[in-house]
C-alpha cells in the first residue's frame, strides 16, 4: 500500500473504493538540454492514475518491497521446517479493496525472499494475467504438499511470468512454473543456466525466453522438445556454437508447432549448425542468426571474402522452409537468387578440388542434389589436382592480358614491331596503370589509347524494320533479320581495378586510338 501511494498518488489526489485522500502537489523543475520546460496535461494523467481502484497495470519495480504473510495464509501454509519467527500482519483483503481490477503486476528488483510472499499478494488479485518478478533473490522456493493445490488456485489465470535475473536453477524454476497451469509465456533470461534437464513446465507454454544464459550447444536445450505447444524460443546472447557438445548432430526434433527461433549474438562460426536446423526444428518459419562470427569471416571457395549480404543469401539457400530471416521476409525472387548463387559457389568448390574429394564436398552441402534437379546440373571443369592454383598464391592474383593493335592504329605507326603484346598484371592494377603500360610498349600517349575487351561471346540482334511492314512480311523475314554480333566492352579510363571490368584469369583486348 505504501508503494502504491508513493508511485501513483504522491503528488495529488488518490482514491480507493472506501477512502479519498488529498495531498499537496509536488512541483519539480524539468530541464532538457539545459532548457527548463513545463509539463502540460500530465495533471489529468496523474489524477487518472491516482484512482487506484481503477488501475489495471501496476508497476512497483525497484521500491525495496517485502511483504510479511497475512495471518490467514500463515495458518494455511504452516510448515514444520519453517521455524523462522515472523510477525504476521492482519491485512487480509486490503490489496483487493485497493486495486481489484489489476491485470498486470511488476514487482521486479525488490526484496522478496520467500515465494509465499508473492502468493499472498496474488491471492488478492483474481484478475491477474501477467506477473513480473525479475531481479528478486528467492531463498525459499518450496512449499509443502498441502499448499500446492492452494498455489495452483491462486495462480490460475496468469499467462505471463517473468523470472529474469533471479539466478534460480532450472529445476526450481520448473517447479515454480508448473504451478501456473494457464501459463503461455515464460521469461527466464540471465539466470546463468548451462544445461536444461528434463522439464515439467506446463504444456500450455507457447513462448520461452532464455536469452543471456550460458548454453554452448543446441543439445543443452533439447529437454524443451518435450513441450507440445511451444511456438517461440529465444536463445539470444548465449555462447551457442555447435549442435551438440560431443560431436553428435542427431538431436530429438522439437514439436512442429515451434515456428520462431532467435540465435542472434551467439558464437556460430560454421554452416554445420545452420544446416542442422531443418531436422531439429521441422516447423521453423522465422529465424534470426545475425551478429554471429559466421557472417564476419565468410569466404568463397576461391578465398575471396564475402559480405554479410552474401551470408544472408547463403542462409536463405540452405534453409528453404524459412520465410522470415533476421526480421526480413524472404521473397520468391530473393530465394531464387540465393539458391542459384549457392549452387554457383558449390560448383566453384568442386572445380577447384580433386576428383576424389567431390563426394565429401557434395555431402557437406545437403541441398546440392535438390538444387541440381531444380536448376540443372552445373558444368564442372576438370580440376588440375595438385597443380591447381592456390587461391592465396601470387598466381591467383594475376590476370593474363593479350593486347592487339587494330588495323587503323597499325597503319599510323611507323614502327614495324609486333602488333601483339602479352603481359601478366596484378588484378588490382587500375585502368590508368594498364593504359600506361600499353602506351609505353606501343609508343602511344596513354590517355589517347582506347581498349576494347573482346569477350568471345555473341549477342543475337535484329535489324531495324519499318513500322509499315505487315505482320506476314515480318514473320516471313524473321530469320533473315536475326544476326549474331560479337559482344565487346570498352574499358573506360579511371582508377577502377582492371578486375572489375574483366571476368576470368585471362582476356584479349583490342588497342586503338580515340
Amino acid at each position: 500500500m505504501d508503494a502504491l501511494k508513493q508511485k501513483y498518488a504522491s503528488d495529488g489526489e488518490f482514491a480507493t473504493a472506501d477512502v479519498k485522500v488529498i495531498t499537496g502537489p509536488v512541483l519539480e523543475k524539468i530541464t532538457i538540454s539545459g532548457k527548463e520546460v513545463e509539463e502540460v496535461g500530465f495533471e489529468k494523467i496523474r489524477r487518472q492514475l491516482a484512482q487506484l481502484h481503477e488501475l489495471r497495470i501496476v508497476l512497483l519495480e525497484n521500491l525495496c518491497l517485502a511483504r510479511p504473510l497475512p495471518r490467514s495464509l500463515r495458518r494455511e501454509w504452516i510448515d514444520e521446517q519453517d521455524d523462522e519467527p515472523r510477525t504476521p500482519l492482519d491485512v487480509d483483503g486490503i490489496i483487493n479493496q485497493t486495486c481489484p481490477k489489476a491485470t498486470e503486476l511488476d514487482l521486479s528488483c525488490n526484496l522478496f525472499e520467500d515465494w509465499k510472499e508473492i502468493a499472498s499478494i496474488c491471492s488478492e488479485l483474481p484478475l491477474l494475467i501477467s506477473l513480473r518478478l525479475d531481479g528478486n533473490r528467492f531463498r525459499k522456493l518450496g512449499v509443502h504438499d498441502q499448499a500446492k493445490n492452494a498455489l495452483e488456485g491462486i495462480f490460475r489465470g496468469i499467462k505471463f511470468l517473468g523470472l529474469e535475473d533471479t539466478l534460480i536453477d532450472w529445476e526450481d524454476l520448473c517447479n515454480l512454473a508448473s504451478r501456473f497451469r494457464d501459463l503461455t509465456t515464460l521469461s527466464a533470461a540471465n539466470n546463468a543456466l548451462t544445461r536444461l534437464s528434463s522439464t515439467n513446465l506446463p504444456p500450455t507454454l507457447t513462448s520461452l525466453n532464455l536469452e543471456g544464459n550460458a548454453f554452448q550447444a543446441l543439445s543443452d536445450v533439447t529437454a524443451l522438445s518435450e513441450l507440445p505447444n511451444l511456438q517461440k524460443l529465444y536463445l539470444k546472447y548465449n555462447t551457442i556454437a555447435t549442435v551438440a557438445r560431443h560431436d553428435s548432430n542427431i538431436l530429438p526434433p522439437f514439436s512442429g508447432s515451434l515456428t520462431e527461433l532467435d540465435l542472434s549474438y551467439n558464437c556460430i562460426d560454421s554452416w554445420a549448425l545452420i544446416q542442422a536446423l531443418p531436422q531439429i526444428f521441422p516447423g521453423l518459419v522465422s529465424l534470426r542468426v545475425s551478429h554471429n562470427p559466421l557472417y564476419q569471416n565468410l569466404k568463397a571457395p576461391d578465398g575471396q571474402p564475402l559480405t554479410a549480404d552474401d551470408g544472408y543469401m547463403l542462409t536463405v539457400a540452405r534453409l528453404p522452409m524459412v520465410k522470415t530471416l533476421n526480421y526480413s521476409p524472404v521473397t520468391p525472387k530473393e530465394k531464387l537468387n540465393a539458391e542459384t548463387y549457392y549452387l554457383s559457389l558449390i560448383t566453384t568448390e568442386l572445380t577447384q578440388s580433386r576428383h576424389e574429394q567431390a563426394s565429401a564436398i557434395k555431402a557437406s552441402h545437403p541441398r546440392y542434389q535438390y538444387l541440381c534437379n531444380e536448376y540443372g546440373d552445373p558444368t564442372i571443369k576438370a580440376s588440375k589436382g595438385a597443380a591447381a592454383i592456390n587461391a592465396n598464391s601470387l598466381a591467383a592474383r594475376l590476370i593474363r592480358l593479350t593486347f592487339r593493335l587494330d588495323d587503323a592504329t597499325t597503319a599510323q605507326l611507323s614502327s614495324e614491331s609486333s602488333r601483339d603484346f602479352v603481359v601478366e598484371l596484378p588484378k588490382r592494377f587500375s585502368v590508368y596503370s594498364v593504359l600506361g603500360i600499353v602506351g609505353k610498349h606501343f609508343g602511344l600517349e596513354p590517355l589517347k589509347v582506347k581498349l576494347i575487351w573482346e569477350t568471345g561471346e555473341w549477342d543475337v540482334v535484329s535489324s531495324d524494320t519499318s513500322d509499315e511492314d505487315s505482320d506476314n512480311d515480318m514473320e516471313g523475314r524473321a530469320k533473315e533479320e536475326l544476326r549474331r554480333s560479337p559482344r565487346e566492352v570498352e574499358i573506360v579510363a579511371g582508377t577502377r581495378a582492371i578486375e572489375t571490368w574483366i571476368d576470368g584469369e585471362k582476356a584479349r583486348l583490342r588497342v586503338g586510338l580515340r
